[in-house]
């Protein structure tokens, strides 16, 4: 009886221990920002091409360098499954004052590597 009982005592155990979410896998504060200087140089490259010379892309590439990411909290797969969808806290130099703003931020493996999506507002 006693071998029945902690038998059934482990099972709970396990089924608890199955029942947590799995952590979610996230990139590191320096792979973030590297995903993040790349996902925004591309935005820029993008933008220089549809708004030719009036757009000053080596303001924009400048903001680009200084990005850091301060931290990555509240991870979570998106309902797409694919990836990983966190809030980033980053600061960047603008216009030489040092600005700093939290936003969702979709990450993705690819090649070994991680790639961001930045919102669909920037």
């Amino acid at each position: 009886m006693k071998r029945f009982l902690l038998a059934l005592g482990l099972a709970g155990a396990c089924t608890a221990a199955l029942a947590q979410p799995a952590p979610v896998a996230a990139p590191t504060i320096d792979q973030a920002t590297q995903a993040l200087q790349n996902a925004m140089q591309r935005e820029i490259q993008a933008m220089n091409a549809e708004q030719g010379p009036g757009f000053d892309s080596n303001a924009a590439t400048g903001v680009v360098k200084t990005l850091e990411v301060k931290s990555i909290d509240n991870c979570r797969t998106p309902p797409a499954g694919q990836g990983v969808a966190c809030q980033v806290r980053t600061t960047a130099e603008l216009k030489g004052s040092k600005t700093e703003e939290t936003n969702t931020y979709h990450f993705w493996q690819q090649g070994g590597r991680w790639e961001a999506r930045l919102p669909s507002g920037s």
